[in-house]
């Protein structure tokens, strides 16, 4: 009996550490100048002490739609370019009468993490074997004014 419930105990402890685990950052930035607000969030999933997959939700209030129109086009543009250097980037796009809403999937694992770095797109002091630390996305988005759980 004692064999079998330590079986289950090393059974549990390594399937539980074996599965994917999620952090959250948050950022609220209201620039008055330019008349817009960003409102965002960034889910991180990681396995071990590497990053998986970001889910990003940024949006982006006015009441002026040309700075709406900005923000659409340079994060289309953005993604577009890091879909085609990198992979691994999916993005949709949705807008409302004030605001435009930008939800973004990276998927770390079909990403070039080793060409992210090198171009500068993440720290290169947090990416191990084309792998990229979750330090290092915490770093990223607390560094961009972000608190992370």
């Amino acid at each position: 009996m004692k064999k079998y419930i330590f079986l289950m105990l090393i059974i549990i402890f390594i399937t539980g550490c074996g599965r994917e685990k999620s952090f959250i950052c948050t950022s609220n930035i209201k620039n008055d100048s330019l008349n817009y607000e960003l409102n965002a969030k960034y889910q991180v999933f990681y396995k071990g002490s590497y990053v998986t997959k970001i889910n990003k939700v940024e949006k982006y209030i006015s009441k002026e739609k040309d700075i709406l129109k900005y923000f659409e086009n340079s994060k289309v543009l953005e993604y577009d370019n890091s879909n085609d250097i990198y992979g691994g980037f999916n993005y949709e796009v949705k807008k409302g009468r004030e605001y435009v809403e930008i939800k973004t999937t990276v998927d770390m694992k079909t990403s070039d993490i080793e060409k992210m770095a090198k171009n500068g797109y993440i720290d290169k002091d947090f990416v191990v074997s084309n792998k990229f630390l979750t330090t290092g996305a915490k770093y990223l988005y607390e560094s961009m004014g972000a608190i992370c759980e």
